[in-house]
């Protein structure tokens, strides 16, 4: 009995971590600055990278899990624009981030290094 209830929280346990919010991420850890986006490494990871000095773009991998990258137009000259700041090593955008519901849909803001889910 006790291996039939241990097998059945295993699988339990394993269709819960197949939930597409499970692997949601829920901060950004580490901002790398790079000159160009020859300078990006083929796996993002959970990094921010900022392109450019004064930075053009913010290119992450997307929180939700689904590993689309995700490129933010930093640059007035250009639309849409997003406002970028860092406040003691936490960055913030404005307004919020989101990817067309054709990929995965994901919308959420980004504030001190949070990521706040709509």
């Amino acid at each position: 009995m006790k291996n039939l209830i241990t097998r059945l929280w295993s699988f339990w346990l394993y269709l819960w971590s197949l939930r597409p919010w499970s692997r949601r991420r829920h901060e950004i850890a580490t901002i790398v600055q790079v000159r160009s986006r020859s300078e990006l490494p083929e796996r993002l990871g959970l990094a921010l990278y900022i392109v450019g000095d004064p930075a053009k773009w913010a290119i992450l991998q997307c929180p939700c899990g689904c590993g689309d990258t995700i490129d933010v137009n930093l640059m007035r000259s250009r639309n849409p624009v997003w406002q970028f700041s860092v406040v003691n090593g936490k960055p913030s955008f404005h307004p919020s981030l989101w990817v067309p519901a054709e990929r995965c849909g994901a919308h959420f803001w980004i504030r001190y290094g949070k990521i706040i889910w709509v």
